[in-house]
């Protein structure tokens, strides 16, 4: 028993003087937190990563499919323009409850009619409960230029918000960049989703979009009639035609909307809010999912339109005169197009 006892006290002994060799205890204590915290992560952290993914997908698959969703944001966006002409709405942020439009422009004083009230952190980004939209109505005699056209980014960096921009405001070309594979999957998605909510025709894919899709050039692309939108990923040497709208994958030329693939797997609009960080990876599953039961776009126009500008003639983020964007193509005394006559199936 004695010699159990000093076996015990000798291995206790060299222990100890291991452990100061080492560092001490404390040093030691410090090791095996730090390591077990690493052990517990490298387990758990793809399992939550997968299902912070799965609730991510399932979130953006019941906002892209929903009438009501893309109607109320399309709502938001024309009455927040209606309230102060100094600022320009282009995105916004869907939630569950809430829908927050972005503003670009100067710094607003006055205050927001109700039931509108500012962000307690960035007063550029105005929050209206989605139930209170339909009680809402702008100001007599505000005679909006037209429906905006929405297309989804991917989610808020909380995964509780559908991140949406308008196409029609600002720039006539929006490059995507950066992290290549991020990028095309970002393309990809939008060109889709334009795909199905527009006319049949009215969104031409180029080549080098995607693998199982032999588009044209995109010079040639942009010259083709009946060509509202166009997605490429080959470099201009020409201003991009009036009336038609540039997605690039890669910076395009001129002026341009600029969203970047960053190498934390996010997007950033440049120009925009700088705390704004978009989640793209849930976006091309969702889109997949949806992309048979997306609505169509509302073709309403509420207003005269203007004629529009080239790409080399416009300032981020700045709204033009009047309209540049899908309702130029048919001015006055010309043939309209009074809605969607379906939905194109070209390339999806």
């Amino acid at each position: 028993m004695l010699g159990y006892i000093g076996l015990a006290l000798l291995f206790l002994v060299l222990l100890n003087l291991l452990v100061r060799k080492l560092g001490g205890w404390k040093r030691l204590g410090r090791w095996i937190k730090r390591e077990s915290s690493r052990t517990f992560h490298a387990f758990y952290d793809p399992v939550a990563d997968r299902v912070r993914y799965r609730r991510r997908v399932r979130f953006l698959t019941g906002v892209l499919r929903s009438q009501n969703a893309w109607s109320e944001a399309e709502q938001a966006m024309l009455h927040a323009a209606a309230i102060d002409a100094a600022m320009a709405p282009y995105a916004l942020a869907l939630t569950k409850r809430r829908i927050g439009v972005l503003v670009a422009g100067p710094a607003a004083e006055r205050l927001l009619p109700e039931p509108w009230e500012k962000d307690e952190h960035d007063p550029r980004l105005w929050w209206i409960e989605r139930a209170e939209l339909a009680d809402y109505s702008p100001p007599s005699g505000y005679a909006p230029p037209q429906t905006p056209l929405l297309i989804c980014l991917g989610t808020g960096s909380d995964g509780r918000s559908a991140i949406l921009i308008d196409l029609l405001a600002g720039p006539s070309s929006l490059s995507v960049y950066g992290v290549q594979r991020t990028a095309q999957a970002v393309v990809q998605a939008l060109a889709a989703q334009l795909d199905v909510r527009l006319p049949a025709g009215a969104v031409e894919v180029a080549a080098g979009i995607h693998d199982r899709h032999d588009g044209m050039r995109l010079v040639e692309a942009i010259r083709r009639i009946g060509a509202w939108f166009v997605v490429g990923a080959e470099r201009l040497d020409q201003p991009v035609p009036s009336g038609v709208r540039l997605i690039s994958l890669g910076v395009a030329r001129g002026s341009s909307r600029l969203v970047e693939a960053t190498e934390e797997h996010g997007l950033k609009l440049h120009g925009g809010a700088p705390w704004l960080e978009i989640d793209p990876l849930p976006l091309a599953k969702a889109v997949a999912r949806s992309v048979r039961r997306m609505p169509p776009h509302d073709f309403e126009t509420r207003g005269p339109a203007r004629p529009a500008t080239t790409a080399d003639d416009l300032d981020d983020l700045d709204l033009p005169v009047g309209v540049a964007g899908v309702s130029v193509l048919h001015p006055a005394g010309a043939g309209t197009n009074d809605g969607p006559t379906g939905k194109a199936t070209s390339w999806s």
